[in-house]
């Protein structure tokens, strides 16, 4: 086998895929410099404000109308929390994007908004609308839309604010007892809905973090601190929507170099291509190919690899988790292999893995040390997780958990992880009834 003349562990580390080629301390410092970069000014992280604060306290028996968009789904329900602050769901419904099966004119994008819910809104004052497209927020809680995914067809809607769409909307049939909608990301609907399920004060602070197909988060920053916008109120404070997946900070080799020109727009979301789910599958097998390349494994599995091209293009965070705990390959794949070959698909696996949690971990670690808070064990920070890859990747949950104790034990910082069900609905029925 030519491994021998370059073993595995020269290949991941002159790639800058293993561990031992990232220093923890370091790299949390550039994070937290790169953090008040974005900030001030400019910076690999978007860090947007959001001008939705953390809000007051819930007013029980208060209804809300909440919706939730993202990917090609349109959600909608109406909320209200228990003097325990528990959440009531009801008459929850569920449809495609407006847009998702032919273009929309903007009046058409409303409209079908609109018919959806209109019988939901008797009694109804504030909306919380979680709407996970990029967009500009205003002072206002409003969000400029700066463009849907590819699967949604409404050019025009590009440019306008959303919120403003609906209430026009809904005042042309009428409807006019509706006085604010709150728009919201998923990441700050997790933090949010996080907040409703502490109980009296038990946290000292939240942070919201989505770890699935792609990866963000949401924390509280003091006005005081963000430079970019002058005209804050100094005293107050509000959630930041990061845009963690685009951090351009850390280092990678031509392994994750040649992955990336395979994605569309190579040089954006650097991180996210090297910790997400939605990228990690093909990372995998892209990185598998590089090792075939550099003589890590046997002519014939080599050959396997140059002729799978069907899996390489679909494989995805599940099928590298399959691996790890079972060794599960296509037998197209698996029937050409050597034990040796085996051997070090697991080496890669594993290191691949290892890093995203390395990443994942200084990412979090940055987060709750900005915060400043969770500087006593009554009085923990609440860590908001929401998404498949944290939490059922093979191997990933444990390792993140395990690299943040460490940290956290040395810095006197103390947290808990929370997972929130229905999070999205949760989170956007607080923004709705705390954010006047």
């Amino acid at each position: 086998m030519k491994g021998k003349d370059l073993p595995v562990k020269n290949f991941l580390y002159s790639n800058h895929i293993s561990t031992e080629c990232y220093n923890f301390e370091k790299d949390l410092e550039s994070y937290l410099n790169e953090m008040q970069k974005g900030l001030d000014s400019s910076s690999s992280m978007p860090m947007l404000p959001t001008y939705i604060e953390e809000g007051s306290r819930i007013p029980p028996n208060k209804p809300v109308l909440v919706l939730d968009a993202g990917g090609t789904n349109f959600r909608a329900a109406v909320v209200h929390f228990t003097k325990d602050n528990e959440p009531v769901i009801s008459q929850f419904r569920k449809r495609g994007m407006p847009g998702i099966l032919k273009e929309h004119t903007k009046e058409e994008f409303f409209n079908e908004i609109v018919d959806f819910i209109t019988d939901l809104t008797d009694g109804i004052e504030q909306i919380g609308f979680c709407f996970s497209y990029p967009m500009v927020k205003t002072a206002e809680k409003d969000g400029r839309l700066t463009g849907f995914s590819k699967e949604i067809k409404a050019r025009e809607v590009v440019g306008e604010l959303i919120g403003r769409g609906v209430l026009d909307t809904l005042e042309k049939r009428g409807i006019s007892g509706i006085r604010k909608i709150v728009l919201l990301n998923d990441t700050v609907a997790t933090l949010l809905a996080g907040r409703a399920a502490g109980r009296n004060g038990e946290f000292d602070e939240f942070v919201g973090l989505i770890y699935g197909t792609g990866v963000n988060a949401s924390y509280n920053e003091k006005n005081s601190r963000i430079g970019k916008v002058d005209t804050l109120p100094e005293n107050g404070s509000q959630l930041i929507n990061m845009e963690a997946g685009s951090c351009g900070i850390f280092e990678s080799g031509k392994a994750d170099a040649r992955y990336r020109e395979t994605t569309s727009d190579s040089e954006a979301y650097k991180f996210e291509k090297m910790v997400s789910g939605g990228y990690l599958g093909t990372l995998w097998f892209s990185v598998l190919r590089s090792a075939a390349d550099a003589g890590c494994f046997s002519d014939k599995f080599s050959a396997a690899l140059e002729s799978s091209g069907d899996f390489g293009k679909t494989c995805n965070a599940a099928d590298l988790s399959a691996f790890l705990s079972d060794q599960k390959l296509p037998e197209e794949l698996k029937s050409r292999a050597e034990s040796s070959d085996l051997e070090v698909i697991m080496e890669i696996s594993q290191a691949l893995t290892a890093r995203a949690a390395y990443l994942a971990s200084v990412m979090i670690a940055g987060i709750l040390t900005k915060t400043g808070k969770g500087r006593s064990a009554d009085k923990p920070i609440c860590l908001c997780i929401d998404g498949t890859t944290f939490w059922n990747l093979y191997g990933l949950k444990e390792q993140v958990i395990s690299n943040i104790d460490s940290y956290f034990k040395k810095a006197g910082i103390f947290y808990e992880i929370r997972q929130i069900e229905n999070a999205p609905i949760i989170g956007a029925a607080v923004a709705g009834l705390t954010n006047n």
